[in-house]
């Protein structure tokens, strides 16, 4: 397909995605390419990682070229956002793009082009002339509260590190499912497909493709012995280590990655209930059973639980809580969330995290954990969750966590960061009921 009909592409698809900011770019992305099965693989991978990374970069070109984005229609976003970041890689890369190709397959003006070349050139200069934290914020293409948080709670060098690891492509990991064989094994079916793997730096089932394919094609998906999840959401359901024998409530379940990874642990024993208030998302985990072959999974939807919530109270050994939150240590992996990011939302998030830790931490019978966690960076959702908690709650104590050093923080909290761990952002507490 020649260069034009590509980024031609390009801007159709961020056009979609700039008209329903709200919904995950990968989602957008995926039926796109549903609905153009004539792409080839090559295709397919410029026009994806030139999306994502038009994505990673709006919110910095929208700082430094306000006046071009004055009208915030989504075709006139799709077309500067887009004309912006190839300009800014013109020549590089296995597409040779020129100038003149780039003005009008993103469908701009010769003034345009001139306009995003000369903003482009004084870049550096500008954001250095900045104020703290729309400096970061523009280097990072982030929102300014957020830098602002980050500054706060990491300092200015690990913060700004921080922050430009949200940038950089994250990694497709595999988790090995255990009830169908070992880490080892499933490396060898791949490389018998001639599909390189390296082991995970943290999770025993952890496998990390070395170049990037469209995973879910590969026949041992399909037969079950892989799921794919983040190294750091994996390290989850390590940390908590359930026992064979145990009941295990996942309250927050979405669409069963965490359950079946526990379900694994658990090598098809015992029992997890799979329960989330949003029962669409709920359904999916039916499927990914059948394929994984786990038989332990009970799913419970939000009716049923309220029928039987008084029964359940003190009946589970652990509970899960991976908690509904601003996910803003997925950036990397969902660059698109980032244009849809807002203060308040982090404070009507935490009022709901409250809400939740309260309602399912009945469930645990007395010595038995709880674990809360989200795929957040913010020390509202996090550390300051739990010790608000422990000060309203009576009976509960932090329990010792266990896992790498390297991800244990100095409060004695889980947290696996992209800058360190090479892994989406996650915190995790362990507590213990006590009487």
């Amino acid at each position: 397909m020649s260069p034009v009909s590509l980024i031609g592409h390009c801007r159709e698809l961020l056009e979609l995605i700039f008209e329903s900011p709200s919904r995950p770019a990968d989602q957008s992305i995926s039926r796109f390419f549903r609905d153009r099965r004539y792409l080839g693989a090559r295709d397919r991978g410029f026009i994806s990682d030139t999306v994502y990374s038009t994505l990673r970069g709006a919110l910095r070109v929208g700082a430094l070229c306000a006046d071009l984005l004055e009208h915030k229609s989504p075709d006139r976003q799709a077309r500067i956002q887009l004309a912006a970041e190839l300009l800014r890689g013109v020549g590089s890369g296995n597409h040779q793009l020129h100038t003149a190709d780039i003005r009008d397959a993103a469908r701009v003006t010769d003034q345009q082009v001139m306009e995003l070349q000369q903003k482009l050139a004084a870049a550096q200069g500008a954001i250095a002339e900045m104020e703290q934290p729309q400096r970061s914020a523009t280097e990072f293409s982030l929102p300014a509260w957020f830098a602002a948080r980050m500054l706060a709670q990491f300092g200015e060098q690990e913060g700004g590190e921080i922050m430009a690891s949200l940038n950089q492509q994250a990694p497709i990991t595999l988790r090995c499912n255990r009830l169908k064989g070992s880490r080892g094994q499933l490396r060898e079916l791949l490389a018998e497909r001639g599909i390189p793997s390296t082991p995970g730096l943290h999770s025993p089932d952890a496998l990390l493709l070395e170049r990037r394919m469209n995973a879910n094609a590969i026949p041992e998906f399909k037969e079950g012995w892989f799921e794919l999840q983040d190294e750091g959401s994996q390290m989850l359901s390590v940390l908590l280590d359930p026992r064979p024998n145990w009941k295990v409530f996942d309250a927050c379940a979405g669409a069963g990655g965490k359950t079946l990874h526990l379900a694994g642990i658990m090598k098809g024993r015992g029992v997890v209930v799979a329960h989330d208030v949003n029962n669409r998302r709920l359904e999916e985990i039916r499927p990914r059973l059948r394929r994984s072959n786990t038989q332990n999974v009970r799913v419970m939807d939000h009716r049923a639980f309220l029928l039987q919530r008084q029964k359940l109270h003190g009946t589970f050994n652990a509970v899960v809580i991976d908690a509904p939150c601003s996910g803003t240590g997925t950036l990397r992996r969902n660059p698109g969330a980032r244009l849809m990011l807002e203060e308040s939302m982090v404070e009507r998030v935490a009022r709901l995290q409250s809400e939740i830790l309260d309602e399912y931490s009945e469930l645990v019978e007395p010595n038995g954990l709880l674990m809360y966690a989200t795929c957040s960076l913010l020390s509202q959702e996090n550390e300051a969750q739990v010790e608000a908690f422990l000060g309203r709650q009576r009976g509960w104590v932090r329990q010792t966590i266990s896992t790498p050093e390297a991800m244990v923080d100095a409060d004695g909290y889980f947290r696996a960061l992209p800058h360190r761990h090479r892994t989406d952002g996650f915190f995790a507490a362990l507590l213990r009921r006590v009487g």
